[in-house]
This record gives structure tokens, sequence and C-alpha cells, in this order.
């Protein structure tokens, strides 16, 4: 071989040396593969489902409807009490000055206003009431019997009696007129007055009293 061959083969081999040198450095992979292109992973985003609200529904309420009662004032009801109408005394006077003589319009109960002597009295004589209190007898004053008679005068309260002699009686044996029922017999401090229900009341102005039926009494 002569020398100049030889320096060309020399040459060549240098010149491959230095190639593969070249390749290195560049940090390409040293079987000169060449580096595809990068691969970009697609990164699918994460989903976040808000989280599921559950409305709690309140049940309805019903309210039933307040009733209200409304009590009306209570009914004043005032009883008005006319006094009763008077009844002429003329018309009851009896032969004794002074005295005035009824009866009930049952004529159960004869009575009379006396107002001649010192003690004026009004009275009546009829059947008593079986409640009656006993009295002291007209003519034995130790024994009690019943009664045949109530009164009253000015200043003593009404009380049951017996009397020996009808008081309430018209002297002359004459039968006295009936006071009807609501009017009032009035002479000067004593008035009598009948009443279909309760009966007969005779008062003074003194406020002393009775009220009597035959079936039952009030003195006062």
């Amino acid at each position: 071989m002569t020398y100049t061959v030889r320096a060309v083969l020399l040459f060549a081999a240098a010149a491959v040396v230095v190639a593969g040198c070249a390749r290195s450095v560049d940090g390409s992979p040293a079987t000169g593969a060449v580096a595809g292109p990068a691969t970009t992973s697609a990164t699918t985003p994460a989903v976040t489902t808000a989280p599921k609200t559950t409305s709690a529904t309140t049940p309805a309420v019903t309210t039933a409807p307040k009733t209200t009662t409304t009590s009306a004032p209570p009914s004043t009801t005032t009883t008005t009490t006319s006094a009763p109408a008077p009844a002429d005394p003329q018309a009851f006077a009896g032969t004794a000055a002074g005295s005035y003589y009824f009866t009930t319009p049952s004529t159960k109960f004869h009575c009379a206003i006396l107002t001649g002597g010192d003690l004026p009295t009004a009275g009546c004589h009829g059947p008593m009431p079986a409640s009656a209190p006993k009295v002291p007898g007209a003519g034995a004053s130790g024994t009690p019997v019943t009664p045949n008679a109530i009164e009253v005068t000015g200043g003593r309260p009404g009380h049951f009696a017996s009397a020996g002699d009808p008081r309430f009686y018209p002297l002359d044996g004459s039968a006295a007129p009936a006071l009807p029922y609501g009017r009032a017999l009035q002479v000067n401090d004593l008035t009598c007055v009948v009443d279909e229900a309760a009966g007969v009341t005779c008062r003074s102005e003194a406020g002393h009293g009775f009220t009597l039926s035959d079936s039952a009494f009030r003195v006062w």
C-alpha cells in the first residue's frame, strides 16, 4: 500500500470518529434515533358534581279557625211596680166615726181601718193559716188558742189576736163593700191593699204591718 492511500484511509476514519462525538454532545441518543414530537396527554378536567340538595318539605299545618264566642251582655230587667190606685175612703165608711170597712173580693176576709179611738188599728177576721201561732185566749189569757184576727197599729208590729167580739165587721151588721184588687184604702197613716195571689196587706207609716192569706202570712 502506498503512502497516499494509507493517508486517505486514516483521514476517513478520523472523520467518522469526529461525527460520532458531535452527535453525542447534542443530547440525541447514541443510537442515532431521532426523537419524535413530544406527546401531550390531554387531561380530562375533573367533573365536580354539586351536592344534591334535598329540600325538606314541611307539611302544611292547618290551623282550625278560632271561634270567638261573644256573650251577649246579661239582660237587665227592671220590674216597675206601680203604686196601687187609691180607693175613695168614703165608699167604705161605716156608721161609727173614723171607721172604714171592706172585704176581700173573695169575701174570705173581713177587714177594717179604725181611727176613731186612741189607738188607730187596721185588721182582719177570717180563716187563719194553719201555720199561724196560737195566742192567749180572750176569756182565759193563760190558755193558748187559735187566733181569729190579725192587726197592726201605728207603733206596734203586726200580730195575731183572739178577739172576743168581732172588731172588723160593720157594727150595724151590714155587708161591707169589697176592696178591688190593686186598689189602696188609706186613712191617716194606715193603708190596706188586696193582691189576688198574696192576700190582704195592711201597713202603717211607721213601718209595721202584715200580709195574710188562708195559707200563709207575714208580720213585721
